[in-house]
């Protein structure tokens, strides 16, 4: 291939002298732009090639090769990575960014628990994906060039070593800012539980692994928000008020296992600390390492009922809410199916009667206790109830339709995001 179409000075048929193995700097400058271009040729692809790597280091390493134990953030942290590493060949003035994300992945990996042999394995892999694919890229689009890709190799495999020192001493500087024995080695194998993970025999282990009971009353605790976050010297393994509690960081929050022993969620609920800027869920108690999955879950519905910051539910308190946010669908066509006519009417009457509906069902069906709460007369209270029996057709002296205009009202509240 010509130089007119690489950019590329073409292989000459007689090259100067030069002792073995010592390159002069005609061919470092060769070597430097062979590697340029076949570095432009692969950045855009990089999100193909990210998944050819990843397929390639699913393959080999035990660690990553098991979905339960991959970080979830796996498939962005690699593209990130090479995205860094390819650019920075690319444009000289980005060489640091591959550097930077090996350091910050390296400090990650270890708050997580992931061990350092498993981090290296995975970035050693990339490297040598890089290299064959720049090799093969200059054999297909330049092969004359091929040759100087043996004087490339210095500064291809230099900048792996050098990202490769750099995860090593940031793995090691945030391992050796933990607390000792916090249980941080534990959170790989939790994961594994909290993603659902029910194979008899594999749980029984983890729980060996674990030091935690098999059959005992857990729960998990969801948090999210600004504040969502452990800081790598605080315990990911502590006991409070009689439970033993883990901390699991999640690709977007926080999930704490809870170990109850004879407490209660309510007591659970006391033990988490609500900064401001955080919202969080508390399932139901489940009955061992098996159903950590389905606590998950349950934790997922308290949460999603937040109304504000702040706010720590418990799902015992909402299970109604529960079935509603579960079936948003079904959910809101009941609540249109019961408030339909409420709902179109004008919106200052609209939200008139719905807030006199909730303070009504809040005050036990006093009208006195309604008008109280809504700063108005009593008798105000029974016209606007009286009027929204018109337009609904139900009517507040029936049990059924109580339940049906309570129900329906929750379904409003929780699905449009209103709180009458």
């Amino acid at each position: 291939m010509n130089e007119l179409h690489t950019g590329l000075p073409a292989r000459s048929p007689h090259p100067a002298h030069r002792s073995p193995g010592l390159p002069d700097e005609s061919a470092k400058d060769g070597a430097a732009r062979v590697l340029r271009h076949a570095a432009t040729l692969l950045h855009p692809r990089i999100p193909a090639f990210a998944e050819s790597a990843l397929t390639e280091l699913r393959s080999v390493s035990s660690y990553y090769g098991n979905p339960l134990l991959s970080p979830p953030d796996l498939r962005e942290s690699a593209h990130t990575a090479l995205e860094c590493f390819v650019g920075g060949m690319v444009d000289p003035s980005r060489m640091s960014e591959s550097g930077e994300y090996a350091w910050h992945t390296g400090g990650r990996r270890a708050e997580e628990g992931v061990p350092l042999q498993a981090v290296l394995h995975a970035f050693r892999v990339g490297g040598a994906e890089i290299w064959d694919t720049l090799v093969g890229l200059v054999m297909r689009d330049c092969p004359e060039q091929g040759h100087l890709m043996a004087f490339a190799a210095n500064e291809v495999w230099g900048r792996v070593d050098r990202d490769t020192a750099l995860v090593v001493e940031a793995h090691r500087r945030a391992a050796g800012r933990l607390p000792e024995d916090d249980g941080r080695k534990r959170l790989p194998l939790l994961k594994i539980l909290l993603r659902g993970y029910t194979e008899a025999t594999r749980v029984s282990a983890i729980a060996v692994a674990l030091g935690l009971p098999l059959h005992a009353r857990y729960a998990v605790v969801l948090l999210r928000g600004a504040t969502a976050e452990r800081s790598v010297t605080e315990p990911a393994r502590e006991v409070r008020d009689g439970m033993e509690l883990h901390w699991c960081p999640q690709e977007d929050g926080l999930a704490v296992v809870a170990l109850l022993g004879d407490r209660s969620v309510e007591d659970l609920a006391t033990a988490i600390a609500m900064p401001p800027g955080l919202r969080g869920g508390i399932s139901t108690v489940v009955s061992g390492l098996m159903e950590l999955g389905r606590a998950r879950e349950l934790a997922e519905l308290a949460l999603s009922g937040c109304s504000t910051d702040g706010q720590l539910t418990c799902l015992a308190d909402r299970l109604p809410g529960a079935f509603i946010l579960a079936r948003p669908d079904l959910a809101k066509e009941f609540s249109v199916q019961v408030l339909g006519a409420v709902l179109e009417a004008d919106p200052v009457e609209r939200d008139q009667l719905l807030a006199t509906l909730a303070a009504w069902l809040d005050c036990q069906g006093s009208t006195e206790e309604a008008g109280k709460r809504l700063y108005c007369h009593r008798n105000t209270v029974l016209n606007r109830l009286r009027r929204l029996e018109r337009l609904t057709g139900r009517l507040l002296a029936r049990p059924r339709d109580v339940v049906d205009l309570a129900f329906a009202l929750e379904s409003h509240r929780l699905i449009e995001g209103q709180s009458p």
